[in-house]
């Protein structure tokens, strides 16, 4: 468990929260989702953008909302 000053490379915008969240994520939604909301943010905004990039993902994954330019089939 990571509380209070002790160091992780995580920032203010990225908090690493009790384990009793992650356990609450587990038994919720399932293990997978737990894992995933473990990860640094910077890690699953990697992992989305590369499925958004190789795949032809939904318009609501866009950086940008369809009205704005952006979308699948308005890149």
């Amino acid at each position: 468990m990571n509380v209070g000053n002790e160091p992780n490379d995580r920032g203010p915008d990225d908090p690493l929260y009790d384990d009793e969240y992650y356990e609450f994520l587990e038994q919720q939604f399932g293990p997978e989702k737990a894992a995933w909301a473990r990860l640094p943010r910077a890690e699953r905004e990697k992992e989305l953008t590369w499925i958004h990039e190789h795949y032809d993902t939904p318009d609501d994954l866009d950086p940008w909302p369809p009205e704005l330019g952006g979308g699948v089939f308005n890149p």
